[in-house]
């Protein structure tokens, strides 16, 4: 399971960003910063029997965004436990979307920081 967060206009940020001779490649630490610290956002919300599920997620380094994941061969439930599964009884623990509630504004700053010092470093401001 993956949860994305959209950025509204991100795509046109990046391409007027790239006009000014900012490169996206340049932002991927700070994706990558991002995608760690939601990881341990998303495993501090996960509902907690053994722990296995809280350590199922983890960040993506990705060229252009921030990719958080849970579950997988290892954690095939993790969905059923953040969307809930009615036949199942299963109530919705919403894990993700919680903690992507609680990350979001910090994601916003870490990364207009990261194009701030970008800009600056290439000497475009």
């Amino acid at each position: 399971m993956v949860v994305l967060v959209k950025v509204e206009n991100l795509n046109a940020t990046v391409r007027d960003l790239e006009r000014l001779g900012l490169e996206i490649a340049d932002l991927k630490d700070a994706f990558s910063t991002i995608a760690r610290e939601a990881a341990a956002v998303i495993a501090r919300n996960t509902p907690r029997l053994k722990g296995t599920l809280s350590g199922g997620v983890r960040g993506n380094r990705a060229k252009s965004k921030a990719v958080v994941a849970a579950g997988g061969t290892t954690v095939p439930y993790a969905g059923a436990i953040n969307y809930g599964w009615h036949a199942r009884n299963i109530a919705p623990a919403r894990y993700m979307q919680s903690a992507d509630e609680q990350y979001a504004p910090i994601a916003v700053r870490r990364l207009e920081a990261e194009i701030n010092h970008q800009i600056r470093r290439k000497g475009l401001a």
